[in-house]
């Protein structure tokens, strides 16, 4: 079996609003959830806190651990944070899609009634914690 590297997702919010990536990709739109790969000897939380600074540029206040996967093709562990900073600012690697047509990556901000429904949001793995939030009263 293929060693499989952890990944950290990071569902963001501040008061009624979270962040979901639109991306483009391969013909299909969809929503990410932010988030990346887990360094070899980083926790998941701290990993979890450095993508969403390199994906977003956002300060997390607080980061509750939701759920673990671990699947012989992945190993996923959810969050959810809350941060006090509005402001989108992608500095990592995914600046460089952010005006690519072929493979789009937009950080949008949304609250339960903007966002597109009717878009797939991954990863897979995420789909329970995001529902769960989603549906909440």
């Amino acid at each position: 079996m293929e060693n499989i590297r952890p990944r950290a997702s990071v569902l963001v919010t501040n008061k009624d609003k979270f962040v979901l990536i639109f991306r483009h990709k391969n013909g299909q739109d969809y929503y990410a959830i932010p988030g990346g790969g887990i360094e070899v000897g980083e926790s998941p939380e701290i990993a979890a806190i450095r993508e969403i600074d390199e994906e977003l540029g956002l300060r997390l206040k607080s980061t509750k651990f939701i759920s673990e996967t671990n699947t012989s093709e992945r190993h996923d562990f959810n969050f959810i944070s809350d941060t006090d900073d509005t402001n989108l600012i992608v500095t990592g690697p995914e600046k460089d899609h952010m005006d690519d047509p072929n493979n789009l990556f937009k950080p949008e901000w949304h609250t339960k009634d903007t966002f597109r429904r009717d878009l797939p949001v991954f990863p897979e793995t995420s789909r329970d914690m995001f529902n769960n939030f989603i549906n909440q009263k």
